[in-house]
């Protein structure tokens, strides 16, 4: 695992375990938009790309949000995989935060752990904000 590919391996192993996740979610928001849409699309004459460009993707736009929301945050939750695959030392290509925090635990350094706790917390949460509102945009178009 000490080669420039266990960054990948990495990426591999975090979508391995939540693609499937991903597609049920995918699969619940296509069911939840209702037949009569596209029946009303189609007696209208709209074809099957009008039907996916102008009913499926912008029904789909919450789904998105949610499925966006759950994979960042499933994305920060990589260190025990980083920690199976590369050790407490692992290679520098899957560095990552996980030198780091294997070093503050082990030395209880609650006053680091807290304050990279809050940061990580401040960073997804800006990040939600700004998807959220990059979405509501486009929604609004």
């Amino acid at each position: 695992m000490n080669t420039k590919y266990s960054f990948w391996i990495l990426v591999f192993t975090y979508l391995w375990k939540n693609i499937g996740y991903d597609v049920i979610l995918w699969l619940a928001g296509l069911s939840a938009i209702p037949e009569s849409i596209y029946e009303a699309a189609r007696v209208d004459g709209a074809g099957e790309r009008e039907c996916l460009f102008y009913i499926t993707l912008p029904n789909l736009l919450p789904s998105f949000f949610t499925i966006t929301v759950l994979s960042l945050l499933n994305s920060f939750k990589v260190f025990r995989e980083a920690y199976l695959i590369g050790g407490s030392y692992p290679e520098e290509h899957m560095y990552l935060l996980q030198h780091v925090f294997q070093n503050w635990f082990r030395d209880l350094s609650l006053d680091k752990l807290s304050a990279a706790a809050v940061l990580v917390f401040f960073i997804i949460f800006v990040l939600i904000l700004l998807l959220k509102n990059r979405l509501q945009k486009e929604d609004n178009i």
